[in-house]
């Protein structure tokens, strides 16, 4: 499993292997980010390591948010992926699965 993160304003979502099938963590995870100033609301995902986060603009911005997940070891932006990145991976692996398929038929 790897990082992910999908950010808009007031709202950001990570995936953390930290959290990935982990119950103790997420439990862990939960307490600590609403113990964060200017968080709204948390919801988690015990299956997929996931985490959103509903925060005040004018008491969080996602920088910052961002650095508090990583100085406590939850999230590394050096490794994460965005929605983007997803698809662009997603249509690459299609496209050589279809080559693979194309080429076995010539032959």
């Amino acid at each position: 499993m790897t990082y992910y993160i999908s950010a808009t304003p007031g709202r950001l979502r990570i995936q953390s292997p930290r959290l990935h099938n982990n119950r103790e963590e997420i439990k862990g995870f939960e307490k600590f980010i609403a113990s964060v100033s200017g968080i709204e609301k948390v919801e988690t995902n015990y299956y997929t390591g996931s985490a959103l986060m509903h925060y005040n603009e004018k008491k969080m911005n996602c920088e910052k948010l961002i650095g508090i997940l990583e100085s406590n070891g939850y999230f590394d932006l050096m490794k994460a992926i965005t929605s983007g990145d997803a698809v662009e991976e997603g249509a690459e692996d299609a496209a050589r699965i279809i080559v693979d398929i194309i080429s076995d038929e010539l032959l």
